[in-house]
């Protein structure tokens, strides 16, 4: 390496096009949707970063290691930075603006029954696993959903909640939202999106879906209506009780009846209404 390609004193120093070139290709993915938006208000806030950068440049740009310039450091502890950067905002850091936009839910307390709607224009992953009665994080990619809010509805042990994007968000859009929720509750859930859903772990005792994706269900405690909209896959343990109401593919081991089709357990189970414009895939699992 040359004095040139790393000193200030002869024009721009090549050694920073890396790390310039680097930061434009982070700002590139947001532009075109591959990043959130909200990577702009991180990048604000790292300010005292990229200023210790520049002062550290400035600072040695005349001193040598060697025969190389201690300048030359630099623009590789810059593109360090910027990496590190773009890590701690798709992880979502706590210092970052972005990891603020979390949504957590009350303490479960004397909850026995909840219920639930969820409806975005984008993808919403659902599963158990929350300490809370649910936790809301906006998923870290490029796109329309904005950040969530919720209204609740509490009566004794009963509470309501509906989730919707909060209004005029700014640049805090995501791809969508994961949702987690509390396994101790009772669930009615209302859901539409793009969906990926693991319900296995919940006592759902009503359900609704609408859009598109992967919806897997447990073993309900008793008989569980479905209600289906959309272009839907549904998984159904292997055992349990479930019929369909309706037009679907289920597996080859259901028998076909009037309503529909209905699987070879015996019992109380999943009872699934097809929507007459939907598509539903049943399987086992």
């Amino acid at each position: 390496m040359t004095l040139g390609a790393v000193g200030f004193g002869r024009g721009f120093p090549r050694s920073w096009l890396i790390p310039i070139l680097a930061m434009i290709m982070v700002l590139g993915l947001a532009v075109f949707g591959r990043l959130s938006r909200s990577i702009v208000a991180d990048l604000l806030a790292w300010w005292p970063v990229w200023l210790g950068l520049a002062l550290l440049a400035f600072v040695f740009k005349d001193r040598k290691v060697g025969r190389l310039r201690a300048a030359g450091i630099i623009p590789l502890l810059a593109l360090l930075a910027v990496l590190l950067f773009l890590w701690g905002h798709v992880a979502g850091w706590s210092l970052m603006p972005s990891a603020s936009q979390r949504l957590v839910g009350p303490d479960v307390g004397i909850v026995s029954e909840a219920s639930m709607s969820a409806y975005l224009d984008g993808e919403l992953i659902v599963t158990a696993g929350s300490d809370f009665l649910y936790q809301v994080e906006p998923i870290r990619r490029g796109g329309v959903v904005g950040i969530p809010g919720a209204a609740e509805q509490i009566d004794g042990s009963t509470i309501s909640v509906a989730l919707d994007q909060v209004e005029d968000p700014g640049v805090y859009t995501f791809a969508g939202w994961d949702l987690r929720l509390s396994p101790l509750p009772a669930w009615d859930l209302r859901l539409a999106g793009a969906l990926d859903a693991d319900l296995r772990a919940l006592n759902v005792t009503r359900l609704e879906l609408d859009g598109s994706g992967l919806v897997s269900l447990g073993a309900p405690d008793g008989e569980a209506p479905v209600a289906v909209s959309g272009s839907i896959r549904v998984v159904v343990p292997s055992g349990v009780r479930a019929r369909v109401i309706g037009s679907a593919s289920v597996p080859a081991s259901w028998t076909l009846t009037e309503e529909g089709a209905e699987a070879p357990a015996g019992g109380a189970g999943w009872v699934i209404t097809v929507d007459p414009s939907a598509s539903l895939v049943v399987s086992e699992g």
